[in-house]
Order: structure tokens, then sequence, then C-alpha cells
């Protein structure tokens, strides 16, 4: 079962429920990054190629692939 945690949103308070999308590795096994659920969202005021990935490690192969980072986006506007 996908990880869920529970993300508010630092602009305007309001609570999201967040899961993070899986990919497929290679290997055919479906790959979703860790969530922290003691971090905080940080608002993403800049964009930067190299920020957007995240480094996943597939739990079937073990390979590590380049995956999106997790976002949630907010209807007041604001990308966490």
């Amino acid at each position: 079962m996908p990880e869920t945690v529970a993300v508010r949103c630092p602009a305007c308070r309001r609570e999201h429920h967040y899961t993070a999308p899986r990919y497929p590795c290679a290997c055919g096994a479906p790959v979703a990054p860790r969530l922290d659920r003691d971090g905080s969202p940080t608002p993403v005021t800049h964009r930067v190629w190299q920020d957007d990935w995240v480094t996943v490690r597939c739990g079937s192969c073990g390979r590590r692939g380049e995956w999106p980072r997790p976002e949630v986006g907010c209807p007041c506007g604001v990308v966490l």
C-alpha cells in the first residue's frame, strides 16, 4: 500500500494528504520515494533542473534511478 503523509501548506495552513507517485523500474517493480514524516514542507520559489530529481533505490533489484522530486500543489497557488 502506498505511503501517505499529511502536508500543511505554510502559506495558507491547509492540510493535504500526499501519496508519492510510483514509477516503474527497469525491472518492472513499482518505485516510489520514501516520504519524510518529520520533514517540513518548503515552498518551491525557484526551479533548478538538478533539484527537480531525487535518487530512489528499487526495493526489488537494488537499481538506483532518478525520479521526479515529490511535490504538492496547494489551491492557494503555492507548490510544496
